[in-house]
């Protein structure tokens, strides 16, 4: 008899599949946190066991990234075969395959949207790669969003293929979250879905096909939080939204916020005409503000009197006037904590411009600037004010709230002189309490050369008034350039050379010990 049981322990420890032998729930959690459900429905060879338990996942994600999808009838088996009747999460993300000309009729999407409708409880994710066009005109089908009254999430991205039309009753009463783009829509029934079917809608964003015909836009809500609105062909746009705390817009002709809560705002359009784009009801003061700055947008900036964040984009004309234009209207920047300067690719020498800046902007306590493209030969040749001795002057520059500086490399070859002779005259600018200065250089970029990342370090460890920070980051330490900083006091005296982040790493914890 003991024989007996030694015999069956050992046919179940090498024979029996005892991972068929989970409970169901086990089973599912496992399945769960595969990449995508047709990697999902490719774990059925393990038994027969697990050939339909793929069905009874409420997540069904169709992803051609995580997992290549053959093609859309894989979508529409894994839609048929779903034998739960509560969806959690509808995923289908065809985006990254190539241009289909056939195939994506809205005959075939809208059995999609008709699924959700009626089993999805949670997300609903629908992108689909663009229209193959040659050439032609797309002509442009109509797919109709039925009502789904438990989705939490709808994001369609729909290939400049469909005109995308509303429900004309019924209420999306979970929807918080809305995001459109490529697709045409209706002026009209945008304005209605937003104020009459969607109650607890908290965010819209619409990255439309133009309009057909120039029209006025009405976004009119007291749930909505966020805002973001890109339609070309929009004549006006007026907004009512008495939560609204952030909007990004663009292709407005004319704009009227009505929106007291304001506090963020990402400007994208390329100018703004106090006359024709309306603040009301809105404050002084912003958290946040986002625009590429020029001469066409600077009345922005009087629009508010502080704001916590500033970032912009420095945008000059070619050619004197232009230049001159940009100096006479960005004259004074709105008092802020923080000064971001993300490109400043212009057809100008860009030592002069951010400057001008600096010197708008005497209250800022952190300065932020990708330092890219610093020199135009053009204006050199040409002798554009930009490149006259005075523009270079920094005795009239006083930051006196200026406590950090957090310098960017990102350039070519011919900038990295000027990159260099930049950062020489930031440190020259009255900042008396200036305490901390961050240099990130990336290694993995082949134009960065070696002689001005030791004569930026030279000029940063010779202001021993200040915490000097580099993070020189290779290929093993690419994704820490904006995490990690390692902190230097300059009164350590380091010898200048070139460290990567390995040896910072290891001379700070020698000082530790």
């Amino acid at each position: 008899m003991a024989a007996a049981l030694a015999d069956r322990r050992l046919r179940h420890r090498h024979g029996a599949d005892r991972i068929s032998e989970l409970p169901d729930d086990l089973l599912h959690q496992i399945l769960h946190r595969v990449a995508s459900t047709p990697a999902a429905v490719r774990t059925s060879v393990l038994s027969r066991r697990w050939r339909r338990l793929w069905a009874d996942l409420s997540e069904l994600r169709l992803d051609s990234v995580l997992a290549p999808v053959p093609g859309i009838g894989t979508v529409d088996g894994a839609l048929d075969a779903c034998s739960v009747p509560t969806v959690t999460r509808l995923n289908v993300s065809l985006d990254h395959l190539p241009p289909w000309g056939s195939g994506l009729s809205a005959d075939r999407v809208a059995p999609w949207l008709r699924f959700a409708s009626r089993r999805v409880a949670g997300d609903l994710c629908i992108m689909l790669p663009p229209a193959a066009t040659g050439g032609a005109v797309v002509e442009e089908e109509d797919l109709r969003l039925p009502v789904c009254e438990r989705v939490t999430e709808i994001t369609l991205w729909l290939g400049y293929r469909f005109r995308l039309r509303m429900p004309a009753a019924g209420t999306f009463a979970a929807l918080t979250y809305v995001n459109v783009r490529d697709a045409r829509m209706d002026s009209r029934e945008l304005e209605e879905f937003v104020f009459c079917w969607c109650p607890r809608l908290e965010e819209l964003a619409v990255r439309l096909s133009p309009f057909l015909a120039e029209s006025v836009v009405c976004i009119r809500s007291d749930s909505l939080r966020r805002l973001d609105f890109h339609i070309k062909n929009t004549r006006r746009l007026d907004v009512a939204a008495p939560s609204l705390e952030r909007l990004s817009m663009s292709n407005a002709d004319k704009t009227y916020i009505t929106a007291p809560e304001l506090g963020e705002v990402a400007w994208e359009d390329d100018c703004f005409d106090p006359l024709r784009h309306q603040f009301t009801e809105t404050g002084r003061h912003l958290r946040r503000l986002v625009l590429t700055l020029s001469s066409t947008t600077a009345e922005l900036l009087q629009r508010f009197d502080t704001v916590d964040q500033l970032i912009v984009d420095i945008s000059i004309p070619h050619g004197g006037d232009g230049y001159m234009s940009f100096l006479e209207n960005v004259d004074m920047l709105p008092c802020c904590d923080v000064l971001v300067v993300q490109s400043t690719s212009t057809s100008h020498s860009s030592i002069p411009s951010l400057l001008h800046l600096l010197r708008s902007s005497t209250g800022v306590k952190k300065f932020v600037v990708y330092l890219e493209f610093m020199v135009n030969g053009l204006c050199r040749l040409l002798g554009c004010p930009c490149d006259s001795p005075k523009g270079r002057g920094t005795g009239d520059i006083n930051l006196y709230l200026l406590d950090e500086v957090e310098i960017n490399l990102i350039s070519d070859e011919v900038s990295s002189d000027a990159q260099a002779e930049f950062v020489e005259l930031l440190l020259g600018c009255n900042a008396p309490v200036l305490k901390k200065v961050v240099s990130n250089m990336s290694c993995t970029c082949p134009f960065i050369r070696e002689d001005m990342c030791e004569k930026i370090c030279e000029i940063c460890l010779l202001s021993n008034k200040f915490e000097f920070s580099v993070v020189r980051v290779g290929d093993e330490w690419e994704e820490s350039c904006s995490t990690v900083v390692i902190h230097i006091s300059a009164k350590r005296y380091l010898a200048v050379e070139l460290m990567t982040f390995a040896d910072l790493l290891e001379h700070e914890i020698s000082h530790v010990q």
